[in-house]
C-alpha cells in the first residue's frame, strides 16, 4: 500500500476498532501542546465516524509489533469535485526523521491523483510551527493566520497544494550548507535517546544513528556537514534530486550519509572532506549558497 517506509513499518486503511488507540495517544505524540485545552482540542477533531466512514481514503501505519506509528485521516471533498482535504495527521516522535510523515502524504497524493483530484486542502494551529515548516516542505502555500476560522479563540493556518502544478526550475539546482556541524552516534539499541538535542533519528536493523550538532568534544574524524536543496518548495525528495546529488559524490569516493528533518532532507559528508564534497557539486552543476 505504501512502499517507502523505513523497515519494519507497514501500512493499511484504519478500521472503526482503532479509533481509541489513535485517540490515546495523540498528548503524548503532541508533546501536551497547548495543554488541557489542546487535548481536549484534538480529540474532538477525531471522532469517530472517521474511522468508519472515511477508511478508503485514509492510512495508519503500525510497527511490527502491533504498535501504532503514524496515521493519516483524509478524504474528498463532496462541494469541490477537483478537491481533496488531510483532516488530520499524525506521527509518533520516535519515527520523526525517517520521512513517515512525507511517505503518507505522497500515498494520500497518489490517491488523491488516481481519482482525477488536483488540489489538496489542509489546516494546522498557528502554534504548531514545525507543521507549518513539514507543509512547506512538501510544496503547500499558507495563507494568513484566519482568526476564529474553526470558532471563537480557535486560528488557523490554511495551506493548499496544487499537484498539478509544473512549476518552472532553475537549470542550475542550489545547495545550502547547514551553519551547525553535525555528530553521527551509532548505538546497537534502538529506543529513543535519553536527551533531545538531536536533529534526526535514522532506525535500521543493525541499531540506530543519532543525528546532533556537534560540540567540542567530537573528534575531527566524527565531524560532519550537511547539505540541502535551497528551493523552498521541496526537499530533495523530488524524484532524481538526491541520486543526481548524490551521484558525483560517490564518483569521488566521498562518504556521505543522507537523513530527513521536519525542515530539510539533509545529505551529510565529513568535515575533513568538506572542501573536496563543494568542489566536486559544483563541477558537477550545482551552486553551493
Amino acid at each position: 500500500m505504501i512502499n517507502d517506509l523505513p523497515a519494519g513499518l507497514a501500512a493499511r486503511h484504519p478500521r472503526a476498532e482503532d479509533h481509541p488507540r489513535v485517540l490515546a495517544v495523540l498528548d503524548r505524540w503532541w508533546g501536551g501542546l497547548k495543554g488541557e485545552a489542546g487535548a481536549v482540542e484534538r480529540a474532538l477533531l477525531l471522532p469517530r465516524l472517521y474511522f468508519q466512514h472515511f477508511t478508503t481514503t485514509s492510512f495508519l501505519i503500525e510497527r511490527s509489533d502491533g504498535e501504532l506509528a503514524a496515521f493519516l485521516v483524509g478524504f474528498f471533498s463532496q462541494t469541490e469535485p477537483d478537491v481533496a482535504y488531510v483532516h488530520f495527521v499524525g506521527v509518533d516522535p520516535a519515527q520523526h526523521g525517517q520521512g513517515v510523515g512525507r511517505a503518507l502524504y505522497r500515498a494520500f497524493f497518489a490517491l488523491v491523483r488516481a481519482h482525477g483530484r488536483r488540489y489538496v486542502h489542509c489546516i494546522t494551529s498557528p502554534e504548531n510551527t514545525a507543521s507549518q515548516a513539514f507543509h512547506a516542505r512538501l510544496g503547500f502555500i499558507a495563507a494568513p493566520t484566519q482568526r476564529d476560522y474553526d470558532g471563537p479563540g480557535l486560528d488557523r493556518v490554511a495551506f493548499a497544494v496544487d499537484l498539478g502544478r509544473d512549476p518552472d526550475r532553475p537549470t542550475r539546482r542550489r545547495l545550502r550548507v547547514l551553519d551547525a556541524v553535525l555528530a553521527l552516534e551509532h548505538r546497537r539499541e534502538l529506543g529513543e535517546p535519553g536527551s533531545d538535542d538531536w536533529l534526526a533519528l535514522v532506525r535500521a536493523p543493525e541499531g540506530l544513528t543519532v543525528i546532533r550538532p556537534a560540540d567540542s568534544s567530537v573528534s575531527p574524524a566524527d565531524r560532519w556537514i550537511a547539505l540541502y536543496d535551497a528551493d523552498p518548495n521541496h526537499g530533495l525528495d523530488e524524484p532524481g534530486l538526491l541520486a543526481a546529488v548524490l551521484a558525483p559524490l560517490a564518483c569521488a569516493a566521498i562518504p556521505v550519509f543522507t537523513c530527513s528533518t521536519y525542515h530539510a532532507d539533509l545529505i551529510l559528508v565529513p568535515e575533513q572532506r568538506h572542501a573536496q564534497a563543494l568542489t566536486v557539486l559544483r563541477s558537477a552543476g550545482y551552486e553551493i549558497g
